[in-house]
């Protein structure tokens, strides 16, 4: 097990209360988990994915296995419409909710994870933000609640200008290029700005970060329309990374094929190469690569036992056509995460629940 999957088993070992003789499952039969979810608005194909997955398999767990160990999940939904404020008005609503209050948060949100951190801490409820959040909470001594599990935004950064690196012929040959990092606006968008500065410093590119708002504050079309002029008529350059989300993603791609930019020199992150993410484009899309960090798919045993277990008996938690694309295995990636960590702190503590 990974140093910080350890950990995290470890915490919740800690909050069952140490080691016992292993209780009666009967009496706690229920593991709560509060879901921030959004399944409405400009960031609805990300968050209902999401959000789908994770339910999804922890339905399989109490459909299939009867629980973890006999302990099923209990969830509610609370709509953050991937909004700061609201996620904490849902933290709130929810943290003391079930027989155990919150086993764990996953906000599916940076911002909401940025304002998480104390609260939570405080709470003593850890929070996974996998693939997303602070990356310097990969250091577990400075932020021992908060983990950002299998990997983070610099990684993937740097995995990107890697990636670059290749098409261009080596590392060396970075010197002179230019990157346009094309960013949301939010906590999301600038966490990496500071490490491609100094990636730029190092390998001698130059980059110009080109934000655009959130959708709902401006037109969206209007100022993607305007910041993809500035890219191709004044700054040229030779790679645009596109750290998109939710409608800015296939909006973008639109405005790149409008003033001929050449979508195989877009390099998009992980939150900008999903189904729904694409197929809205169109033929602007074609040539268009974006970093991953697992398959889309139903051929995987856990995916065709949701297709038996839950859907098939009508217990689904997303429309049946999306099970399997890049957001709902994301979910069901963080309900396994879940689950095998409790799994990991019931054997650890002795005890079944946590509370």
């Amino acid at each position: 097990m990974k140093p910080r999957m350890l950990s995290f088993a470890l915490i919740l070992a800690a909050a069952f209360g140490g080691p016992t003789a292993m209780s009666n499952a009967a009496e706690q039969d229920e593991q709560f988990v509060p879901m921030l979810a959004y399944r409405t608005g400009p960031y609805a194909a990300g968050g209902s994915g999401f959000f789908g997955g994770f339910e999804d398999y922890l339905a399989l767990i109490n459909t299939r296995d009867k629980g973890v160990n006999g302990v099923k999940f209990a969830w509610e939904e609370c709509e953050t419409g991937y909004d700061a404020d609201r996620g904490m008005e849902c933290y709130e609503k929810l943290k003391d909710k079930g027989p155990t209050g919150a086993t764990v948060i996953q906000p599916l949100s940076t911002g909401i994870t940025y304002r998480l951190i104390e609260r939570a801490s405080a709470d003593r409820i850890p929070i996974i933000s996998m693939g997303y959040g602070r990356a310097d909470a990969s250091d577990g001594r400075v932020f021992p609640w908060v983990f950002p599990l299998i990997t983070n935004y610099w990684s993937q950064n740097t995995i990107k200008i890697k990636f670059i690196a290749m098409q261009e012929g080596g590392m060396n040959k970075l010197k002179s290029k230019k990157i346009a990092n094309l960013y949301h606006e939010s906590s999301y968008g600038r966490e990496t700005i500071p490490i491609l500065n100094k990636e730029a410093e190092i390998y001698g590119f130059e980059v110009k970060h080109y934000p655009v708002s959130p959708p709902g504050l401006e037109p969206l079309f209007d100022e993607l329309a305007v910041v993809w002029l500035d890219i191709t008529r004044r700054y040229e350059p030779d790679w645009v990374i596109l750290r998109g989300w939710g409608e800015m993603n296939p909006n973008a791609l639109k405005e790149a094929a409008r003033v001929g930019f050449p979508r195989d020199h877009i390099i998009g992150v992980w939150w900008s190469s999903a189904e729904e993410d694409v197929i809205p484009a169109g033929e602007a899309a074609i040539g268009y690569i974006a970093a991953g960090f697992h398959p889309s798919g139903t051929d995987f045993p856990v995916v065709q036992d949701i297709i038996k277990h839950v859907h098939d008996g009508g217990s689904g938690n997303i429309d049946r056509e999306r099970v399997g694309t890049i957001y709902h295995n994301r979910g069901i990636i963080a309900g396994i995460i879940t689950a095998e960590a409790i799994r990991t702190a019931q054997c650890l503590s002795g005890k079944l629940t946590i509370f």
